[in-house]
């Protein structure tokens, strides 16, 4: 609009204006401060790396996981079951029978085998008394009624076909 161009470069690329930028001269000039002798420079370099200190080192994978308390004092565990799982699958087996326990791992056994388990894949099971389960749960009434059976069909009537809904299903003659 106005003639002029802007051109999009460092300094350090003559199209920039046409000319070499211009540094200041203290960039140039040696500091009176620093050494000419080279011994020197040696000890002053080797004097700095006796003082530096290593910083401490974070340990970025420790994760904590929870434990369950009752894990103490169960007598069964569940045990999570690693890697890839098919959609649907119990993420956990068991209950296996806890026989020794350890801080951090635990030997139970699994199929009349011994397993030590690391405890960050267990859990607590909490089962029911075994003398509870051996009671029935209703008592057994016997009457003196009979038993009323349903009609029995005959074998050769066929049943219709009926959908999900309760719909009779029928076929097109024409295909039939």
């Amino acid at each position: 609009m106005l003639g002029i161009q802007r051109i999009r470069t460092t300094p350090y690329h003559l199209s920039s204006n046409g000319m070499v930028e211009r540094l200041h001269r203290e960039f140039f000039e040696p500091s009176s401060q620093t050494p000419t002798d080279p011994s020197e420079f040696l000890l002053r370099l080797r004097e700095t790396f006796r003082t530096l200190k290593p910083t401490s080192a974070s340990c970025h994978s420790s994760t904590s996981c929870f434990v369950h308390t009752a894990l103490k004092t169960c007598s069964h565990v569940f045990v999570r079951v690693e890697g890839l799982k098919p959609s649907l699958i119990a993420p956990y087996q068991g209950p296996f029978e806890v026989l020794s326990r350890t801080d951090t791992h635990f030997t139970i056994k699994i199929n009349d085998r011994t397993s030590t388990i690391s405890i960050d894949r267990l859990k607590p099971a909490f089962l029911l008394n075994d003398t509870d389960s051996t009671k029935e749960p209703f008592p057994v009434q016997k009457s003196n009624h009979p038993v009323v059976l349903p009609p029995r069909l005959d074998q050769n009537v066929p049943i219709p076909a009926t959908t999900r809904s309760g719909r009779k299903v029928r076929f097109n003659p024409k295909y039939l």
